[in-house]
């Protein structure tokens, strides 16, 4: 356990990442998730308790928004077709897809939710 994220170990690989504050960890309501444009990229920010995970704000199946997805038992929800995805991991649950969203990594400092990115020019 990593006190950073408060579940998982940080992979060796974030070493190129670039830290994003995305918002206080209040500002996100359990199962209701919370959208921002960060870095260049739009999230989606989704809270379960004390688990905090950041995905792309982008449904694999057609590149459409997450806005108004819904958060119960474990799973995110794409509000255009239903596809189901983890949300913890992002990792597809039920079609029409069978690819993941993009999960970002994610630590806690001082209340504040934080999320890396690849730096411009990384390879990751």
């Amino acid at each position: 356990m990593n006190d950073a994220t408060g579940d998982l170990p940080l992979d060796p690989s974030t070493l190129d990442l670039e830290w994003h504050r995305v918002c206080s960890v209040r500002e996100i309501e359990d199962e209701e998730p919370f959208f921002d444009k960060v870095g260049g990229r739009s999230l989606m920010v989704v809270r379960q308790g004390a688990r905090i995970a950041v995905f792309d704000d982008r449904c694999p199946h057609l590149g459409a928004s997450m806005m108004g997805a819904m958060v119960e038992d474990g799973q995110v929800e794409c509000p255009l077709h239903g596809a189901s995805f983890d949300a913890s991991s992002g990792t597809v649950l039920d079609g029409p897809t069978t690819q993941d969203l993009v999960c970002h990594p994610t630590q806690i400092v001082d209340a504040q939710v934080e999320v890396g990115l690849p730096r411009p020019g990384s390879s990751s």
